[in-house]
């Protein structure tokens, strides 16, 4: 599949590795639950690292429990080249949502060892801690530790579901590392992934250039109303929060497919208290997921929230409290970079096509501290965070053959006046520079 410039990735490897890492916290009906900071994630995790260290490779881990898989270049003080996902998965997740992009990443480091070619700049594989935010809410959590979007203090104290944080995870499953937030300085970053949508199978194309993210924003949604006995209270004496958050959940709907095509509102959780069959509940609490490629979009439909959940809960003599989990604002990638994988597909035959994500990556807090594009693979039926996730293991070879071909080109790239040699810092903060991108979380 290469050209004469470029090694051969090994398709059949790429699959094993997927098959493999698909069998940690697999499920009876082919996907994966595993997910970020537990012990089966440890198991991902290690099995990653013991791959690359068989290629080559160096693995560090930082202080939120990045693991960054070094194969050294022959001038290793210039800022590296990385590319990687994600090994977490949602609880009833896919075998290839981000870990494609790990794997891929891991099979261009074997690759290279295998035909023994240097490169002037360090590659890096990176597998970013807790990118789904389905146990540790919100996501991204190491992507936005290592940019500095998100403060350590913060990140590290953030509470999982299970009431732990995020500091006791890392070192419950030994992967606390020593290093701090930007330990490498990064001239780009790659990150291979499946599409999660049906466009690229839909139209036949193999590759996907990814040149924009759309923006997301998460909420929680507490309603207060009152306890009262199912079977003795009237209707007209009841505060149903429940009721409440069903009539405002059902108006959300509404509102995507008024605004569509490009709104998307999703609930994606939901519970009520005291959880009686008997009692109307006092208290229900559920999450909003809201994205729109237009930041104004964004502002104008959280406004549009605000007003639904004023509207049900006055009905329903109720009350409202909303709280921002996580801002990702709209991302825009760099062109130099997505030039880069548009060259590489040319070159190798491959037909691709310029494309947004309207699912938020680790990605979108790499972009805003160095040059960073995408590239997508078809998944079939666009299915994703289930466990019918799937994409074809020649799809896989395809996107990792662009991927290293991309790789190697910029990990050669000639030295420019603005390369500076690594370094660590860590204000304690999230620091105004990186602006592009926001990450909001109550801690505790």
């Amino acid at each position: 599949m290469g050209s004469n410039r470029y090694p051969d990735i090994d398709g059949a490897r790429l699959w094993q590795s997927i098959e493999a890492m698909g069998r940690i916290g697999g499920l009876p009906n082919g996907g994966c639950n595993r997910q970020a900071l537990t012990a089966v994630d440890k198991e991902g995790r290690d099995l990653f690292a013991r791959w690359c260290e068989a290629a080559g490779a160096r693995m560090q881990i930082d202080r939120f429990g990045n693991q960054f898989a070094l194969r050294p270049g022959t001038m290793p003080e210039l800022p590296l080249v990385a590319t990687g996902s994600h090994l977490d998965t949602q609880p009833k997740g896919g075998r290839f949502d981000g870990v494609y992009g790990v794997l891929a990443g891991l099979e261009v480091l074997r690759a290279l060892a295998d035909a023994q070619v240097v490169t002037r700049r360090t590659i890096a594989v990176v597998n970013w801690t807790n990118e789904e935010g389905c146990r540790i809410i919100a996501g991204c959590t190491g992507s936005g530790g290592f940019a500095g979007s998100i403060s350590s203090v913060e990140a590290l104290g953030t509470r999982s579901i299970d009431g732990t944080t995020v500091a006791e995870d890392l070192e419950r499953i030994g992967y606390a590392g020593p290093l701090g937030p930007r330990a490498f300085d990064i001239s780009a970053y790659v990150e291979a992934h499946i599409e999660q949508g049906p466009i690229l199978e839909r139209e036949g194309v193999a590759i996907g250039i990814v040149t924009a993210v759309q923006g997301a924003r998460w909420f929680r949604v507490v309603v207060d109303g009152t306890d009262r006995h199912a079977g003795t209270t009237p209707f007209e004496l009841r505060q149903d929060s429940l009721v409440a958050a069903a009539e405002a959940i059902v108006a959300f709907d509404a509102l995507g497919r008024k605004h569509g095509p490009d709104l998307r509102i999703t609930v994606g959780r939901i519970e009520a208290a005291p959880g009686s069959i008997n009692t109307t509940p006092s208290r229900t609490t559920f999450t909003i997921d809201l994205r729109h490629p237009a930041s104004t979009m964004l502002d104008a439909m959280a406004g549009e929230i605000e007003r639904i959940m004023q509207a049900s809960t006055a009905r329903t003599g109720t009350t409202h409290a909303i709280e921002r989990l996580m801002e990702i604002a709209p991302v825009s990638f760099d062109a130099r970079v997505a030039d880069h994988l548009r060259d590489a597909a040319k070159g190798l035959g491959i037909q691709h096509r310029d494309m947004l994500s309207g699912a938020f990556h680790d990605a979108c807090y790499i972009a805003p501290v160095a040059p960073t594009a995408m590239l997508f693979i078809p998944c079939r039926d666009g299915i994703s965070h289930a466990e019918e996730e799937y994409a074809s293991p020649a799809h896989c070879a395809a996107g990792a053959q662009v991927l290293l071909s991309a790789l190697v080109e910029l990990a050669n790239a000639r030295p420019t006046p603005a390369d500076v040699p690594p370094h660590s810092f860590d204000s304690g903060e999230a620091g105004s520079m990186y602006g592009k991108t926001e990450h909001k979380q109550r801690v505790g």
